[in-house]
């Protein structure tokens, strides 16, 4: 009985202890830019459809565009991590997809702003947190850029004449 006890004791030492160091060396996942865009369209979603916030007049001026610019983001993010980076030309076209997301997503900033400025019942504080998530996502979307590569180039080795330092 005594020997199940520490046993347990231990184990749960052990769980917390390798918790601490996962949580301590946590970097990002291969999807966080993912999960980001979804927590963004919920917060956005939350914010743009309450009826306090953006009346029903400013509906289709306002509310649709910045939607339907948070759709295109989405898309260009699905559609580049669907690229397998097999050789140059996949890396061209995932890349792309990236930038044109990249690129929607300073769209969907400059929506959001105008409707700061231009609706009287919008509340800054409230578009705070979304404006907070956007910039992180554009943050990541443009570190995932700077990361991608081929397949072929993350396994290749340097030759002897690419690392002698007199050539």
């Amino acid at each position: 009985i005594i020997s199940t006890i520490l046993d347990n004791l231990f184990l749960k030492n052990v769980d917390m202890w390798i918790s601490n160091v996962y949580k301590r060396n946590h970097s990002e996942t291969g999807l966080e830019y993912y999960d980001n865009c979804t927590d963004l369209y919920i917060e956005l979603r939350r914010i743009v459809l309450d009826t306090k916030v953006f009346p029903k007049r400013t509906l289709y001026t306002d509310v649709v565009p910045i939607l339907n610019t948070y759709a295109e983001m989405r898309d260009y993010i699905v559609k580049a991590q669907t690229r397998f980076p097999s050789d140059e030309a996949n890396l061209a076209i995932r890349k792309e997809y990236i930038q044109r997301a990249i690129e929607a997503a300073h769209v969907l900033m400059t929506k959001i702003q105008d409707a700061i400025w231009g609706i009287e019942t919008v509340d800054c504080d409230k578009m705070e947190q979304v404006g907070r998530k956007l910039q992180t996502e554009i943050k990541l979307l443009k570190s995932w850029k700077r990361s991608s590569m081929t397949e072929q180039s993350k396994s290749r080795k340097p030759v002897l004449w690419q690392k002698l330092p007199f050539l």
